[in-house]
């Protein structure tokens, strides 16, 4: 899937319910201070989730160089055990398996005595979060396998050179991801790295989950109960119409994404197959002729 999707998806939300606060506010259906500040917060949630969005393109912009040696990136992935969650990014190459969250900070971000900061407060719970994905990708792989997944936090706006801090999490800047991820010592074969991001990319792609979805539409329609009966209706028959073009579309493109990612593995499968007869097989051929 593209990166940003879930969080661009989740601004959309925001947008759409911030456009019916007002629509209330200017028809008087919903009034006073906390109208005001719902839909404050509800502009808040949007830039931040936009944001986000922004990121995690970035990050996925910063991987894309690394195709040419033998990496592989995928983009806003299904955390498995929590179907409300994503994993914004996972890169399979030599150096290992590394499940990415992109993080589109601003101000001031630290990291001292091993603690991350960013403005002053602390990051532990961001530390965890990406460290339990890991864990949760961990158990998809073989044994043999599981000793080469790492937590990354990857600042979309921020210079950092590696640090490792919290749970064993690897904090970088977008500009020092991909230096730092080729030269790392190699732990995976090329026929790894296919199988792994083969597998992982069947077994996360998001296509045909929705829940996220669903969740926001049936919590979005219990929010607008209190507020009159036309405008309720209005909104549940909103709901009921949208899901049903926009899904199955977007169904459609994230199966016909999907397809083109497999072709694209194996098409690399095949040609690092080649490379290694051309490289090893055939030199050690005529070498022993």
């Amino acid at each position: 899937m593209d990166a940003g999707y879930g969080a661009e998806e989740q601004a959309s939300r925001r947008a759409r319910r911030a456009a019916e606060r007002r629509r209330d506010l200017a028809a008087n259906e919903a009034v006073g201070s906390a109208a005001e500040a719902e839909l404050e917060r509800l502009l808040r949630e949007q830039r931040m989730w936009a944001q986000g969005a922004e990121g995690e393109r970035q990050v996925a912009s910063a991987l894309e160089p690394l195709a040419q040696f033998g990496w592989l990136a995928a983009h806003d992935l299904h955390w498995p055990g929590r179907p409300l969650a994503n994993i914004d990014h996972i890169a399979v190459g030599p150096g290992g398996v590394f499940v990415i969250d992109a993080k589109n900070w601003t101000g001031n971000v630290t990291i001292s005595n091993g603690l991350l900061r960013q403005n002053g407060y602390s990051r532990e719970r961001e530390l965890e979060s990406v460290a339990q994905a890991a864990a949760a990708v961990t158990a998809l792989l073989a044994p043999q396998h599981r000793a080469s997944v790492r937590a990354v936090i990857c600042l979309a706006a921020q210079e950092q050179e590696p640090v490792t801090v919290g749970p064993g999490v690897t904090v970088i800047g977008r500009h020092q991801l991909a230096a730092w991820l080729v030269t790392l010592p190699a732990r995976l074969t090329p026929y790894d790295v296919a199988d792994l991001g083969r597998h992982l990319q069947r077994t996360l792609t998001r296509v045909g989950d929705a829940p996220a979805g669903g969740q926001a539409g049936t919590r979005g329609r219990a929010e607008r109960k209190g507020r009159g009966s036309a405008t309720a209706a209005r909104g549940a028959r909103g709901q009921q119409r949208r899901p049903a073009g926009r899904g199955s579309a977007a169904r459609r493109r994230r199966k016909a994404r999907a397809a083109i990612i497999e072709a694209v593995v194996r098409l690399v499968l095949v040609l690092l197959f080649l490379l290694f007869v051309a490289s090893v097989v055939l030199p050690r051929a005529y070498g022993g002729g």
